[in-house]
């Protein structure tokens, strides 16, 4: 029981993080944009340890850029709404080239809050897969919760 417990607890906090996650994407899609530059553009490097001491290293993207709104200038880090580190350095280097120190990007800001923005608006499709993962794990642990299954 304990264990159906985790299963749904971890299913649903996905379901409702990932979710969150991809209706703010969505609703980017329609956002004004602006035209800004990258103040600072980097690869993050994340370790995490497993209890077994196995290492597993993944990597992002870190970003810096700058766009006026209505005379304000204003500074925003969020490539997307839906992005996930990587265990490829490549992959993330190659997502770094596109975004060079001082280089000019399309900046997408909420008209209702414009300190809220994103350079690549919408939703990747990894995020959908997450959230089917997330609704699985959610099934799967109230069907165990219910008795459902053993």
């Amino acid at each position: 029981m304990t264990g159906h417990l985790i299963i749904l607890g971890l299913g649903l906090i996905t379901v409702i993080v990932v979710g969150y996650s991809i209706l703010r994407g969505q609703k980017s899609r329609g956002w004004p944009s602006a035209s800004g530059s990258i103040l600072s553009s980097s690869i993050s490097v994340h370790e995490s340890t497993d209890d077994d001491g196995s290492t597993t290293t993944s990597y992002g993207v870190a970003l810096l850029y700058r766009y006026s709104v209505g005379g304000q200038e204003l500074q925003g880090t969020r490539r997307t709404f839906t992005d996930v580190n990587t265990s490829s350095r490549a992959r993330a280097e190659k997502i770094l080239a596109t975004y060079p120190q001082g280089g000019s990007v399309t900046v997408y800001y909420d008209p209702q809050k414009p300190s809220t923005s994103v350079l690549v608006p919408g939703v990747s499709w990894i995020s959908y897969l997450f959230l089917a993962l997330g609704l699985a794990f959610l099934l799967f642990g109230l069907a165990g919760v219910l008795g459902l299954i053993g």
